[in-house]
């Protein structure tokens, strides 16, 4: 999940995604990091008090590129010495997927 902005209830559209779990005064979760809000969630977050929620924040897919790669020649650079070797490939591509994860 992308990094989150906390934005007043009132300016939040429709369609919007949860950067991390909403919950009441109480502790109750009311919805799950994630969930992608409608407006009759929208009302419903209003009617309850909830002032304001944290929403994903788009990313820049040229950034993400970016910082895809530079994550990618990490993990190179770490097996520099032993990515040849037929025993460190596992490894070395679960790392590389682990790393990516974060992208997607």
């Amino acid at each position: 999940m992308s990094p989150g902005s906390l934005v007043p209830i009132a300016d939040v559209k429709p369609g919007a995604e949860l950067a991390e779990a909403l919950r009441d005064a109480g502790g109750a979760l009311l919805r799950p990091a994630g969930y992608v809000l409608a407006e009759a969630d929208l009302e419903n977050l209003q009617r309850r008090g909830i002032q304001a929620v944290t929403i994903v924040t788009p990313r820049d897919p040229a950034e993400d590129s970016r910082l895809r790669e530079a994550a990618r020649a990490r993990v190179l650079h770490i097996f520099r010495h032993s990515a040849e070797a037929p025993e460190a490939q596992a490894l070395l591509h679960a790392v590389l997927a682990f790393r990516q994860e974060h992208f997607r």
